[in-house]
């Protein structure tokens, strides 16, 4: 079926052949014509499945037909600012295609300034905090949003009752009328979002469209094409050393080139996140962070960055709850209590998340350093990869008091699978979806153990609050200072480096542990190819040839066995290849003919 067969308005089907866009997904298939025969509709669907233009499109179609230039017409709820500002971009392009007098605005910036309000367009993405916000502050009447109101879309509906919007919802619930059109659409079932449906949506029609690809059997709402590996700590690990443990297995998948890059990587808290980069950064692995306290600008420039693939390896924090809740837990004696009294640091920001229905490009492998707080958590970090029908790889890294919840996800996952099991691949059905990864051995560990204990000790809890004060800084200044610089010039907007080094200690700088020798590596072990990397291992036939040749008076840099082409050299190397150059012998001249003297000819040979 193709977007002519949906009853779409003939404009927006012109703008989706200027952007080619000619075949619609299972889940665009299904939703829009239903919705555009007037009945509310709630939706479940995996991540990465075009979820997004299914209402985008509706909601625009809506618009058009009406045939009014009034602003609030449509408002898209989404939980955090990222997945603003993305379903932002998607409207526009499709805004623009068509040609018409339409506009596509968002309320996601600080505050809440009133030009922001007086620019609305016919459709407005937002969250529901900043909506209930405008809404009791005066500065958008109730009956302004009530009277203009056709279309509502409420965008990972599982997670804004979690993520805290239950008071914003319910307040802005009464002035939705009733014959405003709803769409619920949610990667994951849940108390929640049956709560939601109840609260603003009327008889709608519920879509399950997790098993709608043909031949793609979703494992709990993370695409089929997404492999799920997990790595144990062992039960004799004491509870201190657990994060050198988990340090060590990420700094191995990615050093050996056991995984493949654009790679994405999970943690729960900031410090834990600043740990991981400075960790990486020490091994000559550079990465960028990305968390809540950072400024919007600077998030939103690293998202972009990595999309476009000026650095491949990103970690990210993804719930600004779980340090609280942890600390809500232990904080009961006078100690606790004394130290809730205490300044956290920089506030976060609790609409962040890229976990939530962020659009990431080409995310080979996703890894869970910390293990998410729920099964939902899983599905929606797994969802960033496996895109668009593309394949995925999705490692956790399991503590000994996690193994009930990686239980609990192996039971969501074999759920999603038995489902496909039932057409008669009952044995398949019975193997393990989250299998143990072997490939990274024993002996591959504890060749790096030694410099990775000496590294993790040197990163004290004074080392990370320093990197996070530069960092802090230096994306306050880029964000501020010159955000008005950068719209005037966009182009220097590129010179910004989000994965430049953090660490200012001598431990954690010693430049012999960017290279990592041959007799550290486990020789059974064979690295993954990187596809699309800007840098990879050169075939046998096109390495340059150094048999022979003296290491100190003809130096080469040639590729080591089992190396990386990305290390920097040492400096014995640099050293060596100086002094080589230098000394090396010039090489005989060529043979030149003699000349005959008596016939004045040259005589050949």
């Amino acid at each position: 079926m193709s977007f002519d067969g949906l009853g779409l308005d003939p404009r927006l089907l012109r703008a989706l052949n200027k952007l080619r866009l000619s075949t619609p997904t299972p889940v665009q298939s299904a939703c829009i014509p239903v919705f555009l025969e007037g009945h509310d509709v709630v939706a479940r669907a995996r991540t990465g499945s075009g979820k997004t233009l299914a209402y985008l499109l509706p909601a625009l179609h809506r618009i058009l037909a009406g045939g009014e230039a009034r602003a609030w017409q449509a408002v898209v709820l989404v939980p955090t600012r990222e997945l603003c500002s993305q379903v932002l971009r998607e409207g526009e392009r499709l805004a623009a295609a068509a040609g018409q007098d339409l506009r596509v605005t968002a309320l996601a910036g600080e505050g809440l300034p009133r030009s922001a309000l007086s620019r609305a367009g016919q459709l407005v993405v937002t969250t529901p905090a900043k909506l209930a916000l405008a809404l009791s502050s005066g500065k958008l009447a109730t009956g302004a949003l009530s009277q203009a109101l056709q279309t509502l879309v409420l965008d990972e509906a599982d997670l804004l009752l979690a993520y805290g919007y239950g008071e914003d919802m319910r307040g802005v619930a009464p002035l939705v009328p009733r014959a405003c059109q709803c769409m619920l659409l949610s990667a994951t079932s849940s108390s929640d979002v049956e709560a939601l449906s109840k609260l603003v949506l009327h008889n709608p029609r519920t879509l399950d469209l997790l098993g709608a690809e043909a031949g793609v059997a979703p494992a709990g709402g993370v695409a089929a094409e997404v492999e799920h590996w997990r790595l144990d700590i062992p039960a004799h690990v004491p509870a201190g050393a657990e994060t050198l443990e988990r340090l060590l297995r990420t700094l191995a998948l990615i050093r050996l080139g056991l995984v493949k890059r654009k790679i994405l990587i999970f943690v729960n808290s900031v410090e834990s996140g600043l740990r991981v980069r400075l960790f990486l950064e020490a091994f000559g692995v550079r990465a960028a962070l990305v968390h809540s306290e950072l400024p919007l600008n600077s998030r939103h420039h690293i998202l972009q960055e990595f999309n476009r693939g000026l650095f491949d390896i990103l970690v990210a924090t993804d719930d600004v709850h779980a340090g609280e809740k942890k600390e809500a837990k232990e904080g009961t004696g006078r100690r606790g209590r004394r130290a809730q009294k205490q300044p956290q640091g920089p506030a976060k920001d609790e609409e962040f998340g890229v976990t939530r229905g962020i659009d990431f490009k080409g995310v080979n492998t996703v890894i869970n350093f910390d293990m998410p707080a729920s099964t939902q958590g899983y599905v929606h970090r797994l969802g960033r990869t496996g895109r668009a029908g593309e394949d995925g790889f999705g490692i956790s890294i399991v503590g000994p008091s996690e193994t009930e919840l990686a239980a609990s996800i192996e039971e969501m996952l074999a759920g999603g699978s038995k489902k496909a099991g039932e057409s008669g691949e009952e044995e398949a059905a019975c193997e393990p979806v989250m299998k143990p990864y072997t490939k990274l051995t024993a002996v591959a560990l504890e060749g790096l153990r030694y410099r990775g204990t000496d590294v993790a000790r040197s990163l004290t809890k004074r080392t990370i609050i320093e990197a996070q004060t530069k960092e802090l800084k230096h994306e306050l200044l880029n964000s501020q200072r010159l955000s008005a610089f950068f719209e005037e010039h966009p182009a220097d907007l590129q010179l910004l480096q989000h994965d430049r080094p953090l660490a200012s200690g001598a431990a954690v700088q010693a430049p012999h542990l960017k290279h990592l020798p041959a007799y550290l590596r486990d020789p059974t072990i064979t690295a993954r190819s990187n596809i699309g990397n800007s840098a990879g291992v050169l075939p046998e036939r096109k390495r340059r040839k150094v048999v022979g040749i003296d290491p100190v008076k003809g130096f080469m840099r040639a590729p080591k066995r089992g190396g990386d082409e990305r290390e920097e050299p040492t400096e014995l190397e640099l050293k060596a290849e100086k002094y080589g150059k230098k000394h090396r012998k010039k090489a005989p001249p060529g043979f030149i003919p003699k000349a005959n003297v008596r016939k004045g000819k040259v005589r050949k040979r």
